[in-house]
């Protein structure tokens, strides 16, 4: 019995997520602030029973939801507060507003919070006992069961809740009366008081429904929770990290996998008897008896005459249960490390280790509380908490593992780990991605994989950079893509100017990218939706030697040349035909690519050397400069070229050309002598600018 696919709505800054769930372990990654935690807090309240439990709340509630029915039914309850009728008129026409009792579909409700489940079994090995009375399709290839949970308000509730409110909200309404309702801090706190009446007076609800969610049936809370043996490490979990020891979170997860263990009730059962014996033996409940009871005989004596005499007699009786063995022993108990010959605590060997170990006995002890008829789920928040990059890969390859080899617990992992991430099969990634303050997406990356299966050069491509620079992608708020170590010097150096501060607040992912293959990555870029600057050399033909002969020319740039093939149909575009392109559009934007490259302002260069100097010097790339010219523009910028020896007058291309091998010479004399702003060539302004807009 598995989960097929979870599906959330209206939940905090989820408005509508789709997570289909792997057989063995799903992957939730995300950067911080992306709604992971949310979604396990979410289950924790969905699937958790007794004290583990945690209700929803009115900070579970959609914020846009919440202010647009705050701002649609406040001055219609400040009319209704402030118009000198009773409490029981008042409340009256309040839940009238609120739930239109004689036309519902006019109610002023939220969208409820809702989750929308389908679980898989399979026919041939699963008892489907547990799940019998739920069954809502009678397809015999339809081999699923579905369920919604809802927590909606109940105007039940509502009314009970706002007879007890019903006085502060009183006391604050008409105090606004003499502010003419115009008390801004007041309008706000009782816009809070409202949510919190809405989410006080919401309810978990739960049916079970055909495939449709359309006919649906109600069924009692706790019988859909018994469907569920759930359990979740969240990632604030505490652990030993300093010298006492004195929580001993792995000695205590230890032994509660032990007393789980088939033969532990018969290894006890008769250590109480043998517990008891010498404590009997050492008449420690006769010393104990004697130094704090006697001394009390006379004082009990005298209450016993003002009270008629009927106070008995205490006594000190020892009961040793099999309980006070169970707590005795995780008291007891101490992990240890063994090196060589020395045993050092568990705080000994810092909290990644502890980390390790204690989602490990986790597992273990979940392990021994599966139950075949029923779903088994294991949530994982963060797990590599603590951990060193190295120790994250390997750990996370373990637990991999263990639900591969674990086929009857279904996992979920959250993850803001490059290495977690790098670790797992692309098809087992979801991703959570923020839209904006109020709104997180999630991206199924087994259907990014579906939608690219048939082009089998992409496949071979993205198995290939998977490991290299897919994780920085999938957690960036913004990417910049580029060619060579120099321009990521520079592209670094120019966002720490001020035009540029909004940029440095986001996490920018920077991705080194072959000219030939940089193209590869716009289905990913496209799947994600992330805002991407592709910054790329025109490279037309290097003996160009004038203006005309350079717009004649075609680039050799083949990811230049695939963008215009599917942007402008031109498969081999000259260089007047894509500064054409240029003029039309810019910055040139396809999809969620600005691609960027030098254009006609820029001095007609064909590299980012030859641009930086153009725009230095005010001048095309092709016009001539005396050797004395260039030595003292050297000297002056202290600048690192190369002037040729052979010549008298040079123009920036045949600099640039013979500067090519100390390129890195270049960028470094560039930004240690403060020219990154003054050389900054206009296509990577105009490109920068574009990405730091929202």
């Amino acid at each position: 019995m598995k989960i097929k696919v979870i599906q959330v709505t209206n939940y905090r800054k989820i408005r509508d997520i789709k997570i289909n769930m792997e057989k063995n372990i799903t992957i939730i990654a995300g950067a911080n602030n992306s709604g992971k935690t949310s979604l396990v807090e979410l289950f924790n309240s969905i699937f958790s029973k007794g004290k583990s439990k945690i209700k929803l709340g009115s900070d579970d509630l959609s914020a846009i939801y919440c202010q647009e029915w705050c701002n649609n039914i406040y001055p219609e309850i400040y009319n209704i507060f402030t118009s000198g009728k009773t409490k029981g008129e008042t409340i009256s026409e309040m839940l009238e507003l609120i739930f239109s009792s004689q036309t519902p579909d006019k109610a002023i409700i939220m969208p409820p919070i809702e989750v929308k489940i389908q679980i898989e079994y399979n026919e041939k090995l699963d008892d489907l006992r547990n799940f019998a009375d739920y069954i809502m399709e009678f397809d015999p290839n339809n081999t699923c069961f579905y369920f919604i949970y809802r927590y909606a308000i109940s105007a039940n509730l509502f009314s009970k809740n706002i007879n007890v409110d019903y006085e502060k909200f009183s006391v604050r309404f008409n105090k606004l009366v003499s502010t003419k309702g115009d008390n801004k801090d007041a309008i706000r706190v009782i816009k809070e008081m409202l949510v919190a009446l809405y989410a006080n007076s919401s309810e978990e609800i739960a049916f079970y429904s055909d495939s449709s969610y359309e006919n649906i049936m109600p069924m009692d809370i706790s019988s859909f929770k018994d469907l569920f043996n759930y359990h979740n490490i969240m990632a604030g979990r505490n652990l030993d990290d300093e010298n006492s020891d004195r929580t001993r979170i792995l000695s205590k997860s230890m032994i509660e996998i032990a007393s789980r263990d088939e033969g532990w009730n018969e290894l006890i059962r008769d250590l109480p008897d043998q517990i008891i014996q010498p404590i009997q033996d050492a008449k420690i409940q006769e010393k104990v008896r004697t130094v704090s009871l006697d001394t009390l005989s006379e004082t009990m004596d005298k209450i016993s005459k003002t009270s008629g005499g009927h106070i008995g007699n205490i006594v000190i009786d020892m009961n040793v249960t099999e309980d006070a063995i169970h707590t005795l022993l995780k008291n007891i108990t101490c992990a240890k490390y063994q090196a060589e010959e020395h045993y050092l605590r568990e705080s000994s060997q810092g909290l990644g280790y502890s980390n390790l170990i204690y989602i490990h006995l986790q597992l273990e002890k979940f392990k021994k509380s599966i139950d075949p008829m029923i779903v088994n789920f294991f949530v994982v928040e963060e797990p590599e908490v603590h951990m060193h990059p190295q120790m994250q890969n390997v750990f996370a390859k373990y637990l991999f593992n263990y639900y591969d080899n674990e086929s009857a617990i279904q996992g979920l992992l959250t993850t803001h780990s490059h290495e977690v991430v790098r670790t797992a099969k692309i098809f087992q990634l979801r991703v959570l991605r923020q839209a904006n303050p109020f709104q997180c997406n999630l991206f199924d990356l087994r259907e990014f994989q579906n939608s690219i299966k048939t082009d089998k050069d992409l496949l071979e491509f993205y198995d290939w950079f998977y490991s290299i620079n897919f994780p920085d992608l999938i957690f960036a708020d913004r990417i910049v893509m580029y060619e060579g170590d120099t321009e990521r010097m520079y592209i670094k150096s120019i966002l720490c100017l001020d035009d540029f501060e909004a940029l440095r607040n986001q996490y920018i992912s920077f991705v080194q990218v072959g000219g030939a293959y940089a193209y590869n990555y716009r289905p990913i870029i496209d799947f994600l939706c992330i805002k991407t600057v592709l910054i790329t050399d025109l490279d037309y033909d290097k003996v160009s030697s004038n203006n005309k002969e350079i717009l004649e020319s075609y680039s050799t740039n083949t990811t230049i040349n695939k963008f215009a093939e599917t942007s402008i149909g031109n498969k081999k575009p000259t260089v007047k035909t894509l500064y054409e392109w240029q003029a039309k559009t810019m910055p040139i934007v396809i999809g969620n690519i600005c691609l960027s490259f030098q254009g006609e302002s820029d001095g007609f260069s064909r590299t980012l050397e030859g641009a930086m100097l153009a725009t230095s010097h005010g001048i095309s790339v092709l016009e001539m400069k005396s050797k004395d010219e260039w030595k003292e523009y050297r000297k002056e910028s202290k600048l690192k070229f190369t002037i040729p020896e052979e010549g008298e007058e040079f123009c920036i291309n045949t600099i640039v050309l013979h500067t090519s091998h100390n390129k890195t010479d270049f960028m470094y004399s560039v930004i240690i002598n403060n020219l990154v702003d003054s050389m900054l060539p206009a296509y990577i302004k105009e490109a920068l600018l574009w990405l730091k807009q929202q």
